[in-house]
């Protein structure tokens, strides 16, 4: 049923259990997990890097955990998206589409601040304008 994961990480604390989630859910289900960082160039400052330094860590932090659902056993690949935009929801939707995820695995909060809390956070986004079934990992 879940041929293919979609799991989008942030570089937050929900990021191990998110990715523990995916990797359950892909030796389940026989399925193949796509890892994803979205980083926005707007958020560089506020978390302290560069844009260069911030596409490194986020290539990082997607590489590792590639390379620990591979060691698992699992079939694992993964991307980094920018959205300089600060469009992360989108990016998120656009690369399910594009790598024809039957499921997406995320954290439900981030690195949100008051303005997510306004205006709606990712994953409330992503719940909202999506068509595939969503695990939020709390």
């Amino acid at each position: 049923m879940f041929e293919h994961i979609l799991t989008a990480l942030d570089g937050s604390q929900h990021d191990t259990k998110t990715l523990a989630a995916a990797k359950e859910l892909a030796r389940l289900s026989g399925g193949q997990v796509r890892v994803l960082h979205v980083w926005g160039g707007h958020l560089s400052d506020r978390v302290g890097f560069g844009p260069d330094e911030a596409h490194d860590h986020g290539s990082k932090l997607v590489n590792t955990a590639v390379a620990d659902l591979v060691a698992a056993g699992l079939k694992a690949t993964g991307t980094v998206r920018d959205s300089p935009s600060g469009l992360v929801a989108t990016e998120i939707l656009e690369e399910a589409e594009e790598s024809r995820a039957s499921v997406i695995v995320m954290g439900s909060r981030g690195r949100g601040d008051l303005k997510g809390l306004l205006m709606g956070s990712t994953t409330h986004k992503v719940l909202q304008r999506g068509r595939l079934p969503v695990v939020v990992i709390r």
